[in-house]
């Protein structure tokens, strides 16, 4: 769009100075000469510079395109070694669903002896009552 915008007013410039300009002058270029109206030259002149910036544009985006399928073949590739990678997982969760737990041919583990350790509560002391005598004051 934003070539539009700058080609279009420059070719429409061209256009209007063909359409004035349609008288035959007599041209020289370093050694060539030829009769031609300004205004052709002018379109001429355009159409050649377009298209050679045409041309260059066009090998600017080769890169790019080489680039765009060079990555779209990388996440193809990728999307295959997932899809692969999901199945293996998928058979792995399958298989160890259905496989036997190893604890049923298993014999029982021996615990190691360990000391026997009793904790007994201390017993809680008494403190006897002070005598009962009747004479207090």
């Amino acid at each position: 769009m934003i070539r539009l915008f700058i080609t279009l007013p420059f070719v429409l410039g061209l256009i209007i100075l063909a359409a004035c300009n349609q008288g035959s002058t007599p041209m020289t270029w370093l050694e060539l000469k030829w009769d031609s109206s300004p205004g052709v030259l002018a379109l001429v002149t355009g159409a050649v510079f377009y298209a050679l910036g045409y041309v260059c544009a066009w090998i600017g985006t080769l890169g790019q395109i080489r680039r765009a399928r060079k990555a779209e073949q990388q996440v193809r590739t990728l999307e295959t070694e997932t899809a692969t990678l999901r199945a293996s997982l998928a058979a792995n969760a399958a298989m160890a669903a259905t496989a036997t737990p190893p604890s049923a041919y298993a014999a029982a583990p021996i615990a190691p002896a360990q000391p026997q350790i009793t904790i007994t509560q201390a017993p809680t002391p008494t403190i006897p009552a002070p005598p009962h005598d009747e004479n207090r004051t």
